[in-house]
Parts: C-alpha cells; structure tokens; sequence
C-alpha cells in the first residue's frame, strides 16, 4: 500500500500466487535440465511482466477487489471484538439493530425495484452504519468509564487554587510551578469537557442511526424508488461522519497521559508530614 491507501501494483504482480508458482516452476526446471535458458527465459518473461501487468486494467481490478475483501474481512473482526466488548443495554441495541440490518436486507433482495449492483452498493452503506453503531457505543462506554472515575468540580477547585497561589506568592520558582500545574489542570477540565460533549453528540447519533433504521425497515419492502433508500442513507452516512471525527478525538484524549501536578503550598507541607510519617 502506499501512502494514500491504495494497492501497490507492482508488489501484487510479483507476489502473485501464479506468477511465484510459474516462476519458481521455471527455475526447478532449469534447475533439473541444467538447461539454463529455461531459466533466463522466464526471467526476461518475469520482467515483461512486471512492466506490464501493474498497469493491466483487469489485473488492477482483480487486486482492489481482493484488497476490499481483506479490509471488509479485517473490519468485521473488530467489529466483532468491539461487540464482545460491549456490556448491558449497548450490547442489546446493537443486536437488535443487527437483527434489522438482515430483515433490510431480506425485504430490499425481495423488492423488483433494485437491481443487483445498486443492491451491492446500498447495502454495503448499511453495513457502515451499523459499523458505525458499535464504535460509537464502544467509544460512549470507554468515555462513561473515564467520566467516573473524575470530577469536574474537583479538578476545577485545584485549578483555581493554582491560579490563587500564582496570584498570592512572590517567590518566582513557585510562582512559575504553580502556571505549570494550572495549565495541566485547565488541560484536564476542557477534556472533561469534550468527553462530555461527544458523549451527548454520539449518544443523540446512535439513537438517530437506530430509530432511521427502523423507519428503512418499514420501509424496504415498499419503496418505489431506488433514490429513496440512497438519498436516506447517504444523509444517514453524512451525519455520522462528523460524530465519528469527534470519536476518534476523544479516544486520543482517552489514550493520552497528564502531567503530573506537583504539590505547591500547603499541599507540599502535608506531603512532606505524610513522608515523615510513613518514615
């Protein structure tokens, strides 16, 4: 793959299964007969062939659709795994919305309205959505989890106690720890913050994705238009987008690690007690 995702051609034709098994045949061969023209014959063929099959536009088909296959594959594992995962009514939801996936897709093969290849392509944007479903409650559990085990309050009270002590002190070296421990402190409560924010936002998406998929699924069978479910789930698909950006935000903000806040002050003063103590 390179940089922006797509097959690497070249890497396809060498590394395929029927250009290594000819060419490794071709070597045996030469290998056996002592005949070595065998083998340079199929190295000049193999250099044809690197020249031209990367750019052969049914070779290029051939390796996208197998690509596809493989992150299709590779994504309903951890889809799988994010599922496992998920605990009480979120793991619910997600099966029943997996339940509705296949009756949409059921009622949508039995309707005369849609062809083969749109059904392909719309049902694939259903796919996405219940993907989408099942991050967005795994990335819902992972922000309540982080949520819990913090206070806003709290954190807010340190960080007015750091800006009072920046404010009160003319000693520089304290004044100037004290600014550091403030700006740990104002970076943790905008994180809260956030959380909460997207947690609302992906809480409001995963009710909206659940209660349209409902509305498709009385649907299906019905429509008299391919556009109807198209227009439908692209706007779906649009939606949601924006809310996963925000998902992938938030687990940064999950996985990353704080500072650490020094103590200043009267804090210091009952750290250094507790020391003795314990000493």
């Amino acid at each position: 793959m390179d940089f922006e995702g797509r097959p690497n051609f070249l890497k396809a034709a060498f590394f395929n299964v029927y250009n290594l098994s000819l060419l490794g045949g071709a070597g045996l061969a030469a290998l056996a007969t002592q005949d070595w023209l065998i083998g340079v014959g199929a190295l000049a063929l193999e250099a044809l062939w690197l020249v031209v099959g990367p750019d052969l536009r049914p070779f290029q088909r051939a390796v996208k659709e197998a690509a596809r296959v493989e992150r299709e594959k590779a994504e309903h594992l951890r889809i799988q795994g994010l599922l496992k995962d998920l605990a009480g009514r979120d793991f619910q939801r997600a099966r029943a919305l997996e339940d509705l996936k296949g009756e949409i897709e059921r009622d949508i093969a039995n309707n005369p309205t849609f062809s083969a290849v749109l059904l392909r392509t719309e049902l694939e944007k259903l796919g996405q959505l219940y993907q989408s479903f099942v991050k967005l409650a795994s990335a819902c559990q992972k922000s309540e989890t982080y949520l819990g085990t913090v206070s806003e309050k709290e954190l807010t009270r340190q960080l007015e106690a750091q800006e009072a002590l920046g404010r009160n002190h003319t000693d520089a070296a304290l004044v100037e720890l004290s600014k550091k421990n403030a700006q740990v402190l104002q970076k943790r409560v905008d994180a809260v913050r956030d959380i909460r924010t997207f947690l609302q936002r992906a809480r409001g998406q995963m009710n909206l994705i659940e209660n349209s998929v409902r509305l498709l699924r009385d649907q299906a069978l019905t429509m008299t238009s391919p556009d109807q479910l198209t227009e439908q789930l692209d706007g779906l698909l649009n939606s949601v987008d924006a809310v996963s950006q925000s998902a992938k935000e938030t687990d940064a903000i999950l996985s990353g690690r704080f500072e650490a806040i020094a103590p200043i002050g009267d804090e210091a003063g009952s750290s250094r007690t507790r020391d003795r103590v314990q000493d």
